[in-house]
């Protein structure tokens, strides 16, 4: 037998052993009678999710929607060679992330917990019972009480933000300009979560080369390997070590260090109050150091401090700067629907001046606007900032499997992940009719409550819900009302058609920028 017969030979035993293992590990849903959809030999149902040709929203949209999947309450999916569980049915969703939330606390993904001190900390990564601890320390910062004390500081910069925008140089002849939108909405939600989060008076639309901004930038910037390293952390944790997979990048982890502690400090060795989250930082600090005995589930180390405030920096400057600027792109597209909500802004302003004389607009002005509610609660219908929910079932010692009767006949093994897509439910058309229109009276009054529970999940679900919402809608409200009140958007030349997420990140962002021309409009 010659070299290249025994080369050949070899080649041969080796491919027949990867197709005799890829079907061994590839018939997990076809031996328990699920629906699935046929997996790619090596990267299973996320190959272009893996290769960074898709954005994860777009892949998951292809799965809930595919022909398999038609009328099935779930879907089997594989993560290479992983089987994982795809819920699409809102009551199954509903007892997923509330009835039974016991057993579904924890989130699939991970970051380096050996190497990502700070990023595994935080109230995003962290599990139970850990994680119900922190939750409840750090609630009181988001109350409705404390929102209306920050109100005055954001409304301060939603002023500095009027006024970036009307410094722009118009065209005398048409009275616009064009900008991009995202990048000034970036802007903005910097300034605004480093003053009310931190204290810290920052000017990031003055100045482009602002720490918190360069900070900002650097976290979210979603180059090939930082692509990478998020994919690893949600869909193969297994890998996050292997891949030194962490939730900021090193200079990120010196600069909030450095920054939080400084801040914390001060506050403790001062006795200062802004009624915002570092007060309550910097007193789980002092009780944690006059707490000798330290009976608590989770000591409050700096770095489990630091990485609270590091993280709420961060998923703020994301989700609301996305929002506004998709908020922004619909508005520019649907003008009956933006002059709709210019004038709701422009009869609050009305109101003020006769009963104050000023055209400022109060805490009550601001979430009393229905139409401006309605409006944003549609553009995170379309554009929720996670395409998913993820969630790995945990169960007690004395359970090996958790039943999904009457949904399915499959019970769900302990540590299976388990996936709710957000996006896909949320462009569903037997839940929202004509789902990709921008049509914000699917949120009024009268049509909200006819809204399934588990088909809106722009905030998740259940006791793992978006612990900052309240103050993700006041920052993006008094943004999108600094944009209209002197301005009508409308779509030029620039304008993008169709909205392409971008492949590398993880979260519901645009490829290339948002642009939309700028007519000067003042409301009074």
């Amino acid at each position: 037998m010659d070299l290249i017969t025994e080369l050949l030979l070899f080649v041969t035993f080796i491919l027949f052993g990867i197709y005799i293992w890829a079907n061994h590990h590839f018939s997990y849903w076809r031996n328990k009678n699920v629906a699935y959809v046929e997996p790619n030999y090596f990267f299973g149902n996320f190959k272009d999710m893996l290769m960074m040709s898709k954005n994860c929203a777009d892949v998951i949209k292809d799965l809930y929607n595919h022909k398999n999947a038609k009328d099935q309450p779930i879907l089997g999916i594989y993560i290479f060679n992983k089987p994982a569980l795809l819920i699409r049915d809102p009551e199954l969703v509903k007892s997923i992330c509330v009835k039974n939330f016991d057993k579904f606390s924890d989130r699939y993904a991970q970051s380096d917990t050996k190497g990502d001190t700070l990023g595994s900390a935080t109230l995003f990564m962290i599990n139970n019972p850990e994680w119900k601890e922190l939750r409840t320390k750090l609630s009181p910062v988001f109350t409705s009480g404390k929102m209306k004390q920050m109100f005055p500081l954001i409304q301060e910069i939603g002023n500095n933000l009027d006024t970036y925008i009307n410094s722009f140089q118009i065209d005398k002849n048409s009275n616009s300009f064009v900008r991009e939108v995202r990048e000034i909405c970036f802007l903005f939600t910097t300034d605004v979560i480093a003053t009310v989060a931190f204290g810290i008076k920052t000017s990031s639309l003055k100045n482009p080369k602002d720490a918190f901004l360069r900070v900002g930038r650097s976290t979210l910037d979603f180059t090939l390997w930082r692509g990478l390293q998020f994919v690893v952390a949600f869909f193969i944790p297994h890998l996050a070590s292997l891949f030194r997979c962490k939730l900021f990048a090193k200079d990120t982890e010196v600069f909030f260090r450095k920054t939080i502690n400084s801040v914390m400090d001060n506050r403790i060795k001062n006795g200062t109050t802004r009624n915002d989250l570092i007060d309550v930082l910097a007193e789980l600090k002092k009780q944690c150091l006059g707490d000798s005995q330290n009976n608590n589930n989770l000591p409050m180390t700096n770095d489990i401090l630091v990485a609270q405030a590091a993280t709420f920096f961060i998923a703020g400057l994301e989700t609301s700067a996305s929002t506004m600027s998709f908020c922004l792109y619909e508005l520019s597209k649907n003008p009956e629907i933006q002059e709709r909500l210019r004038e709701e802004i422009r009869q609050a302003l009305l109101r003020n001046i006769t009963l104050t004389g000023k055209d400022t607009l109060t805490y009550e002005d601001v979430y009393g606007m229905e139409y401006l509610d309605m409006v944003i609660m549609e553009t995170l219908r379309l554009y929720p900032s996670l395409p998913i929910l993820d969630r790995i079932c945990t169960l007690p010692k004395d359970e090996k499997e958790f039943s999904l009767k009457p949904f399915s006949d499959f019970a769900i093994p302990n540590n299976m992940p388990v996936y709710v897509p957000k996006i896909a439910i949320h462009r569903d058309s037997k839940y929202f009719p004509n789902p990709d229109k921008f049509d914000p009276e699917r949120f009024s009054a009268k049509n909200k409550p006819n809204i399934q529970t588990g088909t809106y999940l722009a905030f998740g679900l259940g006791p793992r819900s978006c612990i900052g919402y309240r103050m993700g809608l006041l920052k993006t409200k008094i943004g999108l009302i600094s944009f209209l009140r002197n301005h009508i958007l409308t779509t030029c030349d620039k304008t993008t058609k169709q909205i392409f997420l971008d492949p590398k990140a993880l979260f519901v962002q645009t490829k290339g920028g948002i642009y939309c021309k700028f007519i000067r409009d003042p409301l009074i």
